[in-house]
């Protein structure tokens, strides 16, 4: 009787890992692209809220400047536009971002400045999310 494991019992073992391996690995990376693609899309959705409630709470306007590299808020006060919140932005989770408008305002009843929704795409890899705002200030995630 022995004690061990044949050669052939190892190689079979080490295909079959190899195997479950081969096709893991695809799908691991697409869960990356769908975990870091949601992560971006919280803070994306955190820094419009957050502005908006800002600005509502403070009766004041927010400015929400959505940028690859930083997501800026700032709130207008008596020297002009302040800095108040700041954030890494999309291109730090290695999502890029498309959006209709760059900047955002709300004003102090929390409604939209300016002339149209704006669109929010967030791409990373095959997976893609999409947030629509509208000039009431509700954030919808398609």
């Amino acid at each position: 009787m022995s004690k061990g494991f044949t050669l052939l019992e190892l190689m079979v073992v080490v295909a079959l890992a190899a195997i479950l391996v081969a096709f893991w690995v695809p799908r691991a990376a697409d869960l990356m692209d769908w975990i870091e693609t949601e992560r971006a899309l919280r803070d994306v959705t955190t820094a419009l809220a957050v502005g908006r409630n800002g600005a509502v709470l403070q009766s004041t306007r927010a400015r929400i400047t959505l940028a690859p590299d930083t997501l800026r808020i700032d709130r207008f006060g008596a020297q002009g536009w302040e800095p108040w919140w700041r954030v890494p932005g999309p291109s730090s989770r290695g999502v890029t971002l498309l959006t209709s408008n760059t900047v955002v305002i709300f004003g102090p009843t929390g409604m939209g400045w300016g002339a149209s929704n704006t669109t929010v795409i967030l791409r990373r890899g095959s997976q893609a999310e999409t947030i629509t705002l509208s000039r009431v200030g509700r954030v919808k995630h398609w």
